[in-house]
């Protein structure tokens, strides 16, 4: 009974997850995962009811965006975000101690920023841990062996890879281009040629046209059916669009992505560039998801190319995980510091 007690009355503690698209947090004790889009509408009420469908679509992505290429860029925003999240967490009125992440590239005045978001949406303490990290015990793989193993990470701002050996992050870097650039490119290509404004759901579809890019001189045209609005028309209409498009479009993209994984494995040592050819390359983050990704960068890389099983929330669940390890030893925040990368 007395512990049982103790339990109720014991600080609650929180996983964060703050993505430029999504953000999501793990509630220790109750076992589950908030989850909600990393924006804030800028639309009220009478304005989301016009019958115009260009305004309409307008309107409904009028949002502000607080995080830019995995950080926090607008702090008052990140707040007015965090703190409904935050407070669903509380326990009899105490505020929960925080395990957060963050991309590797982060600065200290930026993982300050993201403290500082943290507390004032009412958090009582944070301490920070890597993104790719989490990502890597979210996908399951086990970091303490003694050979190196190597895990990408492409969210919606920011694509971050890692090498782990014996416990430790020993090589790590991050471009802060990701799916958002891949998407932007993929509408500004639409809206040039068609005069269409995309659907989310259309945008995505037609990312999956990275496949075409591996083997690009071979790749036949074909038309893609999508959605969206014709922002003339000022209706919704469908477009059967060149898919040839699409690649060019999407091509200096995955060009500064897969030009920064090369050259990341190239400056790696060769006694551990030969032990990631025995492993092979780890992907997770929202870029896992779309299909051919796995291809072109195994092509580009010669490498084996796995996809972890549940690669949208590998960052939180590793990050559950870490928590749950932490958890009940005392003033654990303190023992967590963020990495020295070689």
């Amino acid at each position: 009974m007395f512990s049982s007690f103790s339990r109720i009355i014991s600080q609650p503690s929180i996983a964060v997850d703050l993505g430029t698209a999504n953000t999501r947090i793990y509630v220790s004790g109750l076992g589950k995962i908030i989850e909600k889009p990393s924006s804030i509408s800028l639309v009220n009420g009478a304005a989301a009811h016009v019958t115009d469908e260009y305004y309409r679509y307008i309107n409904k992505n009028l949002v502000a965006m607080p995080l830019r290429g995995g950080v926090i860029v607008d702090l008052k925003n990140t707040v007015s975000l965090l703190k409904p999240l935050i407070v669903q967490t509380r326990k009899l009125f105490m505020s929960p101690i925080s395990l957060a992440c963050a991309p590797t590239d982060t600065s200290e005045a930026e993982r300050g920023l993201l403290c500082s978001a943290l507390v004032q949406a009412g958090a009582s303490r944070v301490s920070i841990i890597p993104e790719v990290w989490a990502a890597a015990i979210g996908a399951g793989i086990d970091v303490t062996l003694p050979a190196a193993q190597m895990l990408i990470d492409i969210g919606e701002g920011v694509t971050d890879l890692a090498v782990f050996r014996d416990g430790r992050v020993i090589h790590a870097s991050a471009v802060r281009t990701a799916c958002g650039a891949i998407h932007k490119a993929v509408r500004s290509a639409i809206m040039a040629k068609y005069r269409v404004k995309l659907y989310d759901h259309d945008v995505e579809l037609l990312t999956d046209e990275i496949s075409s890019i591996v083997n690009k001189p071979e790749c036949r045209q074909k038309n893609i059916s999508v959605s969206g609005i014709d922002v003339v028309k000022r209706c919704e209409v469908r477009v059967e669009v060149d898919s040839r498009i699409i690649v060019d479009a999407m091509q200096p993209v995955m060009n500064k992505i897969i030009e920064m994984i090369v050259l990341f494995l190239k400056r790696i040592p060769e006694k551990h560039y030969c032990e990631l050819l025995e492993s092979g390359i780890y992907l997770t983050g929202g870029g896992a998801c779309i299909q051919g990704m796995d291809e072109l960068i195994a092509a580009r890389t010669h490498m084996v190319v796995t996809i972890a099983s549940d690669p949208i929330h590998a960052v939180i669940n590793g990050a559950m995980h870490t928590l749950n390890y932490w958890n009940g030893k005392k003033c654990w925040w303190e023992n967590i510091a963020w990495p020295t990368i070689a």
